[in-house]
């Protein structure tokens, strides 16, 4: 047999090989989800995150049609876990639900054991936003009020939050050319309890517990994020949007690994869309005292490139 026609046979055997590969993915595509699906929750049980999974979980199978199976695997600030579902296939049964503070981890890592984008963000199902509340008598107590002393004294201001909440401030200073002292705390709670007993400025806080001191101990400032607030007290706050500046929100997301066919991405987020307005989850997530917040595939993916890009800016402010 001459070499031309060994290779003519060859390529047209790979050819072959190929449509019946491909057949075979969209058949398996086609039939998703067959079984159950292991849904890995990257901090430890009781937290924030596993009571959002074992809520969502609750009528997985009402919209999916198949039950999910949460598994707790923590450590590492959630990169373990998201690690575990790097080495799982690539086919929509593994599905991984984290959060902002792997990726601060990761970023702050000289050497980072994977790279923040080593995912395929699904969908966001909430989000954080960092809200700067004051004392209703102090200088900084109005945004315009904060510009002006913040000019005069710069550094002098402090502002103290948990790492992932100061993102915010940090990302929204450094683009308006303020100058402020940032303090980190562990927890929320321990700034907000500083704050309010007078040992900071101002506090860094989420949505949720603004809600909790607006507008009786404390005025909010602004809304660093670009996701509005709405509630008593927070009607004319202002959101980084607003001002004409780039906000960042700290997301529950929701991802597979990165080589998951787009399909099975587009159903996962469709019927995530669904199972969030399902009135058992609906209720359960408001008792939790969270909010629902969800931007489906592809807009999550892009929101989630944005957050990035703006936290590798703000992380070395902090």
């Amino acid at each position: 047999m001459s070499m031309r026609r060994y290779l003519s046979i060859a390529l047209v055997s790979i050819m072959v090989l190929s449509l019946v590969l491909v057949g075979f993915g969209s058949i398996a595509v086609a039939k998703y989800p067959e079984k159950m699906i292991t849904w890995i929750a990257i901090f430890k049980a009781g937290g924030g995150t596993d009571r959002w999974a074992r809520v969502m979980s609750s009528a997985a199978v009402d919209h999916f049609g198949q039950p999910w199976h949460v598994v707790n695997i923590p450590g590492a600030d959630g990169i373990v876990g998201w690690k575990e579902a790097l080495k799982r296939p690539a086919d929509g049964y593994t599905i991984v639900q984290g959060s902002s503070t792997p990726v601060i981890a990761l970023l702050r890592e000289e050497k980072p054991p994977i790279d923040p984008y080593n995912i395929k963000i699904v969908c966001y199902v909430s989000a954080f936003r960092a809200i700067l509340v004051s004392k209703s008598d102090a200088p900084w107590a109005t945004w315009e009020g904060l510009k002006e002393y913040a000019k005069k004294n710069p550094g002098k201001l402090t502002v103290g939050g948990t790492t992932s909440l100061l993102m915010g401030q940090a990302n929204l200073f450094d683009q308006v050319g303020i100058k402020a002292t940032l303090v980190p705390y562990d927890s929320t709670a321990d700034s907000v309890a500083d704050f309010l007993g007078g040992h900071i400025d101002t506090a860094s806080v989420t949505g949720s517990v603004a809600g909790t001191i607006v507008p009786e101990e404390a005025v909010a400032v602004v809304n660093t994020s670009e996701i509005p607030i709405k509630g008593k007290g927070f009607e004319d706050v202002p959101d980084a949007t607003d001002l004409g500046y780039e906000g960042m929100a700290f997301p529950r997301w929701i991802g597979v690994h990165p080589d998951t066919p787009d399909e099975i991405v587009e159903f996962i987020s469709e019927k995530m869309g669904s199972l969030l307005q399902d009135k058992s989850v609906v209720n359960l997530i408001k008792k939790m005292g969270e909010e629902i917040i969800f931007i489906p595939y592809p807009e999550a993916k892009e929101a989630y490139k944005k957050m990035v890009e703006g936290m590798k800016r703000a992380i070395k402010l902090l």
